[in-house]
């Protein structure tokens, strides 16, 4: 096909200006500068398997949003709900290493280009920043200790610690035995624990209450002096009562029945009934022998029903010394010692210890 040099002027002078068109919206498009103008997420309580983030990305419009979180094994591409506004969610899944300190970035790509935004919070409430360094470091804010209601007779101590979330915190019981107690999170940065006492056991609460915190590989601890102060509670004891030599710890409080000569009245079972047993036998030609031993077993019985007839109750102490020994005292009236109370051993006897 041929064309006349007329026609293809007109022709090429009518598509001018198609041409230059687009060739300036081209440019347009590459100048326009491409950001992210805002990054969010809804933090949440805890960092853990099924939790939701939701997240939101502002930016420039009609681009593709992709997330990538530190620990987690999927990628999060948010919808475009609004003109340069963009919206997605990511559920943790058991197999991801997701934690309160991941970081997220955001990639928005449009045509070959691409912007990048760090998230400046951290996906859990209370937690640091991720990346500050200084913000990062645990600490402890505070310890405390208060007796728990509502278990009766028993001690038990409730101790709630406030610090780093995230963490594995304890606390060191000093006493009778020594241990550590682990408190739970109960919401961020607030750990509490409940210890009840064994019976007998007790806290020395002269000794500072020491609290241990640790993210990851780093610990801090906190000593607090004289936190049983306010704390109203039976099993304890202070600096003076360990350095005690006689003093002891009421471990238990038993009844025990005696005969008139003074012996628990189990010990003499047998020798009653031999005698009862005895006196069974004797007929025939051995009748003098039989009445020999009939009357030797009842005069074994009659001291048996004698010692029966005076026996008594008495009330038995046993104690534990600071120096772990135990001891036993006997007293023939109910004593008004209780478990876990501390005395003091007086030649037979136990006395109170005065503070």
């Amino acid at each position: 096909m041929h064309f006349s040099a007329a026609a293809l002027a007109c022709a090429l002078l009518a598509g001018s200006p198609f041409v230059a068109g687009t060739a300036q919206a081209q440019r347009s498009s590459q100048t326009t500068q491409l950001r992210v103008t805002g990054f969010d997420v809804e933090q949440v309580d805890r960092i853990e398997p099924g939790a939701e983030l939701n997240f939101t990305v502002w930016g420039t419009a009609g681009a593709v949003v992709l997330l990538q979180i530190d620990g987690g094994r999927r990628t999060v591409r948010l919808d475009e709900a609004t003109p340069g506004r963009y919206q997605g969610s990511y559920i943790i899944g058991r197999s991801d290493r997701i934690g309160p300190e991941s970081r997220v970035h955001a990639n928005l790509r449009q045509n070959n280009r691409v912007a990048t935004a760090m998230l400046g919070e951290a996906l859990q409430v209370g937690w640091p920043v991720p990346g500050d360094t200084a913000a990062h470091a645990p600490e402890i804010q505070s310890v405390g200790v208060v007796r728990e209601p509502g278990r009766g007779r028993a001690d038990a101590l409730r101790y709630t610690v406030r610090g780093t979330p995230g963490a594995q915190v304890s606390v060191q019981l000093r006493g009778s035995q020594s241990r550590n107690v682990v408190l739970d999170e109960v919401r961020a940065g607030e750990y509490v624990g409940t210890y009840v006492l064994p019976q007998g056991d007790w806290v020395d609460t002269e000794q500072p209450l020491v609290a241990q915190l640790r993210v990851g590989n780093r610990t801090v601890q906190s000593s607090v002096p004289n936190a049983y102060a306010g704390v109203n509670f039976r099993a304890r004891r202070a600096d003076n009562f360990a350095s005690c030599q006689d003093c002891a710890t009421v471990q238990a409080v038993n009844e025990v029945v005696v005969d008139g000569e003074g012996r628990v009245l189990g010990t003499v079972a047998g020798g009653v009934l031999g005698a009862v047993v005895g006196s069974q036998f004797g007929k025939g030609d051995g009748r003098t022998a039989a009445g020999v031993a009939g009357a030797v077993g009842g005069a074994l019985l009659g001291r048996e029903i004698q010692k029966r007839h005076n026996q008594r109750t008495q009330y038995e102490v046993i104690v534990r010394m600071n120096d772990g020994v135990q001891r036993s005292v006997v007293y023939a009236e109910p004593p008004a010692f209780r478990v876990g109370e501390q005395v003091r051993v007086v030649g037979d006897t136990l006395e109170r210890y005065a503070r």
